[in-house]
C-alpha cells in the first residue's frame, strides 16, 4: 500500500512542494487487513510526516 495525491503544508513555497515526494510506501506494520481503514489512518498520516519532516493535509490510499 501507498500515500498518493499527498497534500504538503508547505506554506506556498512552490521550490518545497516539488522536492517532496510524490507518493510514499507505508510499511506492512501499519496495515492491519482485517481493520477499517479508519482506524490506523491517523497512524499512516502521522507515519507521512515523520518519514519527511512536514505536514500534510490529506492523501490517499492506493
Amino acid at each position: 500500500m501507498k500515500a498518493v495525491n499527498i497534500k504538503w503544508d508547505t506554506d506556498g513555497d512552490l521550490e518545497l512542494l516539488q522536492d517532496l515526494p510524490k507518493e510514499i510506501e507505508i510499511p506492512e506494520y501499519l496495515i492491519d487487513e482485517d481493520t477499517d481503514i479508519d482506524e490506523y489512518e491517523e497512524e499512516i498520516a502521522d507515519y507521512i510526516s515523520e518519514v519527511t519532516g512536514y505536514c500534510h493535509f490529506g492523501f490517499d490510499l492506493e
